[in-house]
């Protein structure tokens, strides 16, 4: 259930984990729905003792030292009776460094092969858990942060968008909501956490398609799963709207 494999990158023995007995341990469990593909878990641990080096402008060095990170990628299990993928992530990563888990990314996205996907740069929705102050503090557009304590059972409802842009290029994502509110935020700092579970759900037939202004500047034009229209100020298809067409 537990695999770690370090980027390709990466081959100091200190930044290779040891979980000491007694560890703790935080299971992630996805559930993958047809045509879609769950990423390796992007898996991110920090270290006080195994300090490093970092620019800093408001130093006449120019130099301060920061935590250490030791970023890696998990591979998720082969699906249970359940049709669960699991992996065991250890908070306390042990050697020298001391390495604490610091934040856990997870992604999915519809398959390159499938036929809705051919032609198309395919983007990964993501989930972001921090476990500290400090996480993915800049990463993965993950939206408005939500605190959270215990353990995580989150569904979330989406729809495939294709997207038209002006230099002819298409992207397909599934949308899950506007991040930037909490309600459909994916964004978690979590604390005395054990379990998080996913249950994605993924409504292949309900797709949603943008389009540029036909003179740009202007807003974005979308068409909706059952043939309406709307415009995107913010790029964003009404969410509240496709929920009610499941």
């Amino acid at each position: 259930m537990m695999l770690f494999t370090l980027c390709s990158c990466v081959a100091r023995p200190e930044l290779i984990l040891s979980p000491p007995d007694g560890t703790e341990w935080v299971t992630v469990a996805i559930k993958q729905p047809a045509e879609t593909e769950v990423l390796p878990l992007d898996v991110l641990y920090r270290s006080e003792t195994c300090r490093r080096k970092d620019y800093d402008p408001t130093t006449d060095s120019h130099i301060r030292t920061i935590r250490g990170f030791n970023p890696m990628q998990i591979t998720l299990g082969s699906p249970d009776s359940d049709g669960y993928r699991k992996a065991r992530i250890a908070l306390d990563g042990g050697t020298t460094c001391g390495w604490t888990l610091s934040a856990i990314r997870i992604g999915v996205r519809l398959v390159k092969t499938s036929a809705l996907a051919n032609g198309k740069n395919v983007i990964a929705a993501n989930y972001v858990f921090d476990f500290d102050d400090e996480g993915y503090s800049n990463a993965f557009e993950k939206g408005k942060l939500r605190e959270s304590r215990g353990n995580l059972h989150l569904t979330t409802d989406f729809f495939p968008v294709i997207s038209h842009h002006l230099d002819g290029n298409i992207s397909l994502k599934l949308f899950g909501g506007d991040t930037r509110y909490e309600q459909w935020s994916r964004y978690y700092r979590v604390s005395s956490i054990n379990q998080i579970c996913i249950d994605p759900v993924v409504y292949l037939n309900k797709i949603v398609t943008i389009t540029p202004p036909p003179t740009p500047p202007g807003d974005l034009n979308i068409i909706y799963p059952d043939g309406s229209t709307g415009k995107a100020p913010y790029i964003y298809p009404d969410y509240k709207k496709l929920l009610l067409m499941r």
